[in-house]
Order: C-alpha cells, then structure tokens, then sequence
C-alpha cells in the first residue's frame, strides 16, 4: 500500500496524459482536477513550532525543502586521513514533483583524490518516528539508517566503500534559539546540527580495508528553503582542537546586507548564536575547475569574538558536478579543510551557488 501511494501522483499524472489524448478538450478539467485534489491531499504547509527532538529526525511531511547532511574527517589506524560528506535532499514541490537528491564524497587526502557519487530518487521518504530510514542508488549504494544522535551510514563511491557508525556525544545545536528564522529575501529554516559525533568503522578501498575513527558533523534542515537555496552561500563547520564547534555562513560571500548568522559550541556543548558584527570572513583566494570553469573562493582568514583563524582546503579540487542524461545536478565545492590559527584545528567547508546552479546545506 506504501509504495502505491508513492507511486500515486505519477499513476494519477498518466491517467491526465492518457485521457488528453483521447480527447484534448478536457485536459483543462483534469488540470483543474488535479490542483483540486492537491490542495485536498497535500499535508498543511508552513510553520510547525520549535524543533522537537527526536521527532524531528525523522521525514517532516509539512516541508517543502528538507535534509539530512553529515561530514566528517576519518583517520586510518596508520594515520591515513580522509573526508566524507553524505547528504539526502528532500523536495516537495507539488504533488507531481517529488523527489530526493542523494549525494556521497569521499576526499583521500593523502591519495590525493575526490570521489563522489550522486542519485535521484523520484519518490519522498518514507515517514518515520524519532528517525530515518534513507537509501538510494541501485543496491542501496547510500544508506542512512538512525536519530536521536545514534547514525549508521554507508557509502559506495567509486573504489571506495564507507560503513561508519556514529554517537552524538553531546547535546544538539539548536540554531536561532529551535525555532524558525525567516530569511530577508523570503522563506524560512529550522536548523540545528551535531556538531560532535564520535565515528568508527571501516572505509575499504579498491578492496583493502582500512578501520577508520574520528568526527562527524551532522546538520538537519527544513522548511521554506527555495529562496536560499538560490541566493547562494559559504557555510562553515569547524571543529576546533579545544572542543569548541563554531559554525558559519553568509549568503552571496561577504554581502552582510543579504545575511549572515552563525553559532559557536562550547566545551560543555552549550551553544550561542553568533550576530553578524561578531564574525568576518575574508576570501584569501580563488580556485578556477578545470571541469567546470567555475571560480571558487579557495582559504580564508576567519575572525569570531576577536580571535583569529585560517581555513584552507586540504585538496583544492573537491567539486561536485554530477550528470544524469539529460538532466544536469547541482554544481557546488564542498570540502575537507585544515584550521590554523588563535587555536588549531579541522572544518568542513561549502561553497553553494558561484556555478549559478543551486544545490543545498547551510544557514
């Protein structure tokens, strides 16, 4: 009964073809019909109160524009280092447009290398409580099974085949307070991250096994995010040696008259969240993909309450820009980083929007 009701909007959207061509003149009331029945069917839009956790793990049907995001920097036991990044979009559009976009990277540092994969599922999620049950790709190529802090991920991509398992080791980030910020520009985000999830299991490569550990960052958005998905944006999750998180971003680079906002995680997993007088991101420079031509900002000096740091990517070129036919996804940089500065440490970094094609996380 579950995977006919999923199929439903698009059975419903054969149907409308079928009979249009039969008789063109009553496809302006099947149309009409059609609306009708979404307007009836669609689950109430807007607003739903301040995050709830973990009911808000799971799959919100009431969002139009939801994810699931984790990044994260692995260590072999013989001190190899890696990045991985592992992310499910969700869109409700209409009732004849739904669909997930599923993305998964993996950055070999030391190999040198970036790898990622990319999937469309034309279906939502399906509903949970307390948590997720996400897959995608022939033979469930990306997994992500979990909530309330306790993840379990996996990855095929290319060579490379990720199976870690995560534990929240400390309280949620809970952006703007747990409830909802409307955007200038329109629309509006709940928002809120792990930031400290201990991580373990084992990433194999071109058959060889490695057991890996570290940290993973997990973030969960939704609502009304078409509006920011097109401004564009630089987002930062960084991890410093001191247990702090400090997370940032500013739509359309420094443009501080669009927005920007941030938060910063104590040791003791207390968060605040950050005005935008008390941050400043300067680009340093700039990196040209020699796939796509497009410029990205590439290091950056960061400057939060007075202290200082230095971002810079631990491989230049880690750039998603998938195909699918004909039909093209989004171009965006997201990246492993090294932090430098007033206190040492590791970031993930993501730079949405500079190909002029949206894709998604952050702010």
């Amino acid at each position: 009964m579950r995977k006919l009701w999923k199929k439903l909007p698009w059975i419903i959207a054969g149907l409308i073809l079928l009979i249009s061509l039969f008789n063109p003149s009553l496809l302006p009331w099947l149309l009409l019909a059609a609306v009708l029945a979404a307007c009836l069917f669609m689950p109430k839009r807007g607003l739903i109160g301040p995050v709830d956790l973990p009911a808000d793990d799971a799959f919100l049907p009431t969002e139009q524009v939801q994810w699931w995001y984790w990044t994260g920097h692995l260590y072999a036991e013989d001190g190899r280092r890696f990045g991985f990044e592992v992310v499910f979009f969700s869109f409700d559009s209409f009732v004849i447009m739904r669909d997930q976009l599923v993305q998964a990277a993996i950055t070999d540092v030391d190999g040198n290398r970036f790898v990622f994969e990319e999937f469309v599922e034309f279906h939502l999620p399906q509903r949970g409580k307390n948590g997720f049950n996400l897959s995608s790709g022939s033979g469930n190529k990306v997994t992500a099974v979990g909530g309330d802090g306790h993840d379990r991920l996996h990855a095929a991509v290319g060579d490379y085949v990720l199976d870690i398992e995560l534990q929240a080791t400390q309280p949620p980030a809970l952006h703007y307070g747990g409830d909802a910020h409307p955007y200038r520009f329109g629309g509006y985000t709940y928002y809120y991250s792990r930031p400290k999830m201990e991580t373990s299991g084992t990433l194999t490569i071109a058959g060889e096994t490695f057991t890996v550990s570290g940290n993973s960052w997990f973030d969960r958005q939704y609502g009304e995010l078409y509006q920011a998905i097109q401004q564009g944006w630089q987002w930062f999750a960084i991890e410093l040696a001191d247990n702090r998180q400090i997370m940032l971003f500013d739509f359309k680079g420094n443009d501080s008259e669009v927005e920007k906002s941030g938060s910063i995680t104590d040791a003791e997993g207390r968060t605040v969240t950050l005005a935008a007088h008390e941050f400043q991101v300067t680009v340093l420079d700039q990196w040209v993909s020699p796939d796509t031509g497009c410029s990205y900002p590439s290091g950056w000096e960061i400057e939060v309450r007075g202290e200082k740091f230095s971002v810079q990517p631990l491989l230049k070129d880690q750039e998603l820009h998938a195909r699918h036919g004909l039909w093209i996804g989004p171009v965006y940089w997201e990246g492993a980083c090294d932090v430098t500065g007033a206190v040492g440490g590791q970031a993930y970094v993501e730079l949405n929007g500079y190909c002029r094609c949206p894709a998604g996380n952050g702010g």
